[in-house]
């Protein structure tokens, strides 16, 4: 049997207090309509909800970094790597939740295959930013090599006697 505590506040009737015996997946809304009631905490008491909220939820975020992996074009403005970088940490982000957070709620056979193919995303755009620093080296390089031949150049210019 579960017990619960509900609190109001007389004068305005809102909840102030809440206190129940059930564990379960903690959930924060984060949007707010006009003519609609506020929730500051949603907790998911049932496991196979709990599960297959998570598994579209972490499907949805592996499907977007893979989707943004697959157009990334080497020739954006992005010169410097920061947009790559950014989403490296944030499939690293990803792998840590699920390690940490939602571990507990998925099964051990699809935690494991989600961060292999975490894994995997992450080494494709660790191999963009690879390729990218190469690039950059190379162009530094040959701007160098242009500029050592101009002045050479230049000096064999002056006045020979």
């Amino acid at each position: 049997m579960s017990n619960y505590f509900i609190s109001k506040d007389n004068k305005t009737g809102e909840i102030v207090y809440l206190e129940y015996d059930k564990n379960g997946y903690k959930v924060t809304p984060k949007t707010k309509k006009k003519d609609a009631i506020e929730v500051n905490k949603i907790v998911f008491v049932s496991p196979e909800l709990t599960e297959k909220l998570l598994k579209k939820k972490i499907n949805s975020k592996i499907s977007k970094l893979l989707l943004e992996l697959n157009t990334y074009d080497d020739e954006d403005d992005d010169s410097d790597g920061t947009r790559i970088r950014d989403k490296v940490k944030e499939a690293e982000r990803l792998k840590l939740n699920i390690i940490n957070k939602y571990q507990m709620y998925l099964g051990k056979s699809y935690c494991t295959l989600s961060l292999e193919k975490l894994q995997i995303i992450i080494n494709g755009y660790r191999s963009r930013l690879y390729s990218i620093r190469k690039k950059k080296e190379k162009e530094i390089f040959i701007e160098m090599f242009k500029n050592t031949e101009m002045t050479e150049e230049k000096e064999k210019k002056g006045k020979g006697r």
